[in-house]
């Protein structure tokens, strides 16, 4: 096992993509503070009439990038996966006497590894420049490692679905577009499910003028048809607490209230995908 974790540790750190991926994250995570930054700069009158006293300190931009990291995450795992099957590297490692297990558990050691790397990076980026540009973060010290610590554990859940797809598609092409269409899938259903659960329960009045009459019509306050009530309210709540996206847009929004569920669901997911995809794996017919 170690032997395996080794050999793929070396074949990714000189891999083209994980060191792209390196870059994206950093990219994106010093573009953020500093695009701020200078918008704060140009606009400074007009924050301070609106009181967005919140929007200059470097809160709101620390785990959001894990909404984008996903998809960097995506193609870490369907392209180094990929390339062993391309290459006949997993083939080869069976002929010598490697274990269908120690294959698979390798493989996913060494993706989780390589983008909780990638995804630190992009945090440690934005304390770092967020800090000296901004106003510093309003989290404390145990916010922040909580927050982070839920965020690494929706990564390491989605990297095992990426994984578990990857291993059962040989193609190294078809793996990543399923990958990456599963990934906007989940990605969608998120923003639904969010927006569904922030519908409020009533509706305010307003009123309405008829630009032909300049008549007024006033609307008494009401309950709002798309407020989710009883057994579909627990569905859209579990689900929100349950699919990775929705966990990383949560921490994205600093939510923690469910930070207990959410810990367990990624493990669960990473428990389930694991065993499922050994289970197929030793059983596949490698070509």
């Amino acid at each position: 096992m170690n032997r395996l974790i080794n050999a793929n540790f070396a074949r990714l750190f000189k891999s083209v993509i994980f060191k792209l991926a390196m870059a994206f994250s950093i990219g994106i995570g010093a573009f953020a503070p500093i695009m701020r930054y200078i918008d704060i700069k140009k606009n400074s009158d007009l924050y301070e009439k609106l009181g967005a006293s919140l929007y200059r300190s470097v809160d709101g931009l620390i785990f959001v990038g894990g909404l984008y990291l996903m998809f960097a995450a995506a193609v870490i795992v369907g392209i180094f996966v990929g390339t062993e099957y391309s290459d006949g590297t997993i083939r080869n490692k069976i002929v010598v006497g490697r274990t269908r297990i120690s294959i698979y558990i390798s493989n996913l050691i060494t993706c989780v590894v390589a983008n909780l790397i990638v995804h630190l990076s992009y945090i440690i980026t934005v304390l770092i420049l967020g800090n000296i540009l901004l106003e510093p973060t309003a989290l404390s010290i145990k916010q922040i490692l909580l927050l982070t610590f839920l965020s690494c554990l929706a990564m390491i859940s989605i990297t095992a679905i990426f994984l578990l797809l990857s291993m059962l598609i040989q193609s190294k092409a078809v793996a990543s577009v399923v990958i990456l269409i599963v990934t906007i899938v989940l990605f969608c259903a998120t923003m639904t499910i969010s927006n569904k659960l922030r519908q409020p329960e009533y509706l305010d009045s307003y009123s309405i003028t008829n630009e032909e009459t300049g008549e007024t019509v006033d609307t008494e306050k009401g309950k709002n048809p798309d407020y989710l009530i009883g057994t579909k309210r627990k569905v859209y709540e579990f689900l929100n607490d349950f699919i990775p996206t929705s966990q990383f847009y949560q921490v994205a929004m600093e939510q923690t209230d469910n930070s207990g569920k959410m810990a367990g669901y990624s493990c669960i997911i990473l428990l389930i995908t694991t065993g499922a995809g050994i289970l197929v794996f030793r059983k596949k017919d490698l070509k």
